[in-house]
């Protein structure tokens, strides 16, 4: 990846700024100990899985396209989930169904059942020393907003994008034009960002709308598939931050 003197940098959440406390399978597994319920960690890994694979085929953008509504997707998506592991391990008592997937849903709103990433905090506080404008890009609901606030990451960012309250999920370009619509127009976009750790969502979605883009926390050996992300993949925020002072150091020396 070239050194340019980036006007945008945005970021993708899951997998990039926040990794996972613990698996869901495990965030299902606490919620149903406190109900007195034993269900093996491997049914429902394999269950959250397939179940994931079903609902986002049938209702995209988390049931954004065929009016299901966010929240709705999400409350379907556990009860899919509960209501077939109830039946594999023969559970067959009266179950607070209802009143265990709120909580889960309440987990999954607070931004409690993620981290940040290593050396998240540092990279944001170096851009916003810089006055980099910075912004996420998440393929997600509404509550990512009240997650990254209540991670108290929010002041980082001049704008949260999520796909469903865009209407777009990346690839595709229409979130990244979204994002460009918070800065100075008219600027060349390969002075613009995206960092994230999907190949085909982060990377293959902003080169396509004309943005640089980079890889963090992501399996080198993708290079043999992709040989464009050569370059362009760092181990983590530490080593994109050391390219990004490099970069601003050559702007520095060539404006003097």
């Amino acid at each position: 990846m070239n050194c340019r003197p980036f006007k945008l940098i945005t970021f993708d959440i899951t997998g990039t700024l926040l990794k996972y406390r613990s698996s869901p399978a495990i965030e299902y597994s606490n919620i149903l100990n406190k109900y007195g319920i034993e269900v093996k960690l491997s049914t429902l890994e394999n269950l959250i899985n397939k179940n994931w694979t079903f609902m986002t085929k049938a209702h995209p953008n988390f049931g954004l396209y065929t009016g299901l509504e966010w929240e709705n997707y999400w409350r379907i998506y556990a009860q899919n989930v509960f209501s077939k592991a109830f039946q594999i391990e023969n559970i067959t008592d009266n179950v607070p169904l209802t009143d265990i997937i709120d909580e889960l849903m309440m987990t999954y709103s607070t931004g409690e059942t993620f981290k940040v990433q290593n050396g998240a905090i540092e990279l944001l506080e170096y851009l916003k020393k810089e006055q980099v404008p910075l912004g996420v890009l998440s393929n997600y609901d509404p509550r990512i907003k009240s997650m990254i606030k209540n991670l108290g990451l929010s002041h980082y960012f001049k704008f949260i994008l999520s796909s469903y309250e865009v209407r777009s999920e990346k690839p595709d370009i229409k979130i990244f034009r979204k994002a460009e619509s918070f800065i100075e127009k008219g600027l060349n976009r390969e002075l613009f960002l995206h960092v994230g750790d999907s190949y085909l969502l982060d990377f293959k979605g902003a080169k396509n709308a004309g943005w640089s883009a980079c890889l963090v926390h992501t399996n080198k050996n993708i290079i043999e598939q992709y040989p464009c992300v050569s370059g362009c993949i760092f181990d983590d925020f530490t080593a994109l931050k050391r390219f990004l002072v490099t970069c601003n150091a050559k702007k520095m020396y060539s404006e003097q």
